[in-house]
């Protein structure tokens, strides 16, 4: 179909919907920097990916024939040599190689900082994508997700009979009914139900989580800490809320960062300090740092690389 963007630009969403099939962590910051660079990436990506899951079904009907051996095919058949036979030959390669051989049906949804983004997966499940998050779905299994990175909030249809199973890094979050939020930073696992039951990790070490209740799994940890949760906290982000009850500020400038669409940290000496209270997001993006300051009991600071929190009153160095 045609596309209301540069044609440069289609060719790299092209080469990006290839390229994330098997890539790597580094690829996927790379392809996460370039959405972000521009609004016009993510349009392409978006309609590359909608022509790509269009075909999929058709795929089956296609028929490629071998062409003819060069010294049997009429000269008015062969493509001419140079310049515009080659981007013909290119793009033919481009489009053979995306959408000509059976494609995997499983998908890459990518969010930048600051962005939120709404996956149906079936009439009764769907998810939300908070900023800075990366995702794998199945367009032939709606019972299945990958979260690689980030936050995101499901609303699952339950079925006891095919449950809905979420694989976030080496573990699994089978539904039971339910609206739960999980997030997955540095090896760290969190969950939390607002509404039905979770079971995490179904088996020898499962973790049942009721509404009201959640778990942080941190990486190298022993065991999993189970705590009770604020129903009205779970997924509050999604309503431009953030509310915490004693969680560390480093926490809350991962969390930020997220939704504000920009890198903010917090000083060594203040990572862990505890926060009690309730953000709520304006729209004013990272304007709204310097106001938070107080509320936090700190001291935010704008540097070149992003935002910084260090202790109330501190000077910068």
């Amino acid at each position: 179909m045609p596309y209301d963007v540069d044609d440069n630009i289609c060719a790299r969403a092209i080469e990006w919907h290839i390229r994330l099939r098997d890539g790597d962590d580094a690829t996927w910051e790379a392809f996460a920097e370039w959405l972000a660079a521009n609004e016009r990436h993510a349009e392409a990506y978006e309609a590359i990916e909608a022509d790509d899951l269009a075909i999929d079904p058709l795929l089956p009907l296609v028929v490629i024939r071998e062409a003819a051996n060069d010294q049997d095919t009429p000269a008015r058949g062969r493509w001419r040599g140079g310049l515009f036979g080659g981007a013909i030959a290119a793009s033919v390669a481009a489009a053979v190689l995306l959408f000509s051989s059976p494609a995997p049906s499983r998908y890459h949804v990518v969010t930048a900082p600051g962005e939120r983004r709404v996956v149906a997966l079936d009439a009764a499940t769907e998810v939300t994508l908070n900023g800075a998050t990366r995702m794998t779905f199945d367009r032939k299994d709606p019972r299945f997700a990958s979260l690689a990175s980030g936050e995101a909030l499901f609303r699952v249809g339950h079925d006891v009979q095919n449950p809905f199973r979420l694989q976030v890094g080496g573990n699994v979050v089978e539904d039971a009914g339910t609206v739960f939020n999980v997030v997955h930073e540095r090896g760290e696992v969190r969950v939390a139900v607002a509404e039905g039951k979770i079971v995490y990790n179904p088996g020898a070490r499962a973790v049942s989580l009721d509404a009201g209740q959640s778990l942080v799994d941190r990486g190298g940890a022993t065991r999993v800490k189970v705590s009770d949760v604020p129903i009205t906290a779970v997924g509050s982000w999604k309503s431009g809320s953030l509310v915490y009850a004693g969680a560390p500020l480093s926490r809350v400038a991962e969390e930020l960062s997220r939704a504000l669409g920009v890198r903010i940290t917090a000083a060594p000496s203040i990572a862990d300090q505890p926060f009690f209270g309730t953000i709520i997001l304006d729209g004013s993006g990272a304007g709204q740092l310097r106001r938070l300051g107080s509320a936090l009991n700190v001291s935010v600071e704008e540097r070149a690389d992003g935002w910084i929190m260090r202790p109330a009153g501190s000077a910068a160095p």
